[in-house]
Order: structure tokens, then sequence, then C-alpha cells
């Protein structure tokens, strides 16, 4: 797998939260901003699952997020939230993928 620089900080979430540029759909919410490199941060609230599934919904998002890296997708120069609602753990993993990539469609749209 390759690796995407993630966010951990509470104040760097709250930066990028703050700027209040979103997308929102029924299964995310994905607030961006611009900065100088790719980076994304990854929130499941506690009350939708345990730390074992938390964990195991963000690596299947970081898998995703590489294989969109593999095939070409290029990321632009954002700083990325990714809040994920109870109906997004639900799916399975080629769902989430076609998911992420309708935002990320999105967010190359809002770009312009």
């Amino acid at each position: 797998m390759q690796t995407i620089r993630i966010i951990k900080k509470n104040w760097e979430f709250q930066a990028v939260i703050n700027k209040k540029n979103q997308i929102v759909t029924n299964y995310l919410i994905f607030y961006y901003a611009q900065h100088d490199f790719f980076e994304i941060g990854i929130s499941i609230p506690k009350k939708f699952a345990n730390a074992v599934k938390r964990n195991r919904f963000k690596r299947q998002i970081k898998n995703a997020l590489c294989d969109f890296k593999k095939n070409g997708v290029i990321f632009s120069n954002f700083r990325i939230v990714l809040i994920a609602r109870k109906t997004f753990l639900k799916l399975g993993f080629e769902e989430k993928k076609k998911h992420l990539s309708k935002i990320f469609e999105e967010l190359k749209e809002n770009e312009k």
C-alpha cells in the first residue's frame, strides 16, 4: 500500500472544517481546503462502531485512495477531512470506492 499523508491533530481538522468548503452526501461529509500537497483526515464517530471497526473502515478508505492513486487519478493540492456517516459503514468495499470516486470527481468540478 502506498503512503498517503494523514491529518492527525485536532487543530488541523478544525482548520479545514473552519474553511467551510464542503460536499455533503447521504454517505459522507467531505470538507476541503487548498494546500501545498494532498493530505487527508478520516473521522468515524465513536457511537457508530467500536475502535476495531472504526480502524477497519479507515483502512478501507485509505486503501481505496491508494487504488485511485495507482489508477492515475491525480489528487490536487487539497487538505481534506472526510467524516463518515452511519449509512457509509454498512456498504461493501466496492460501493465505498464508488462513492469516494464520485466525491473526488465533484471536488475536481468545484476546483475549476
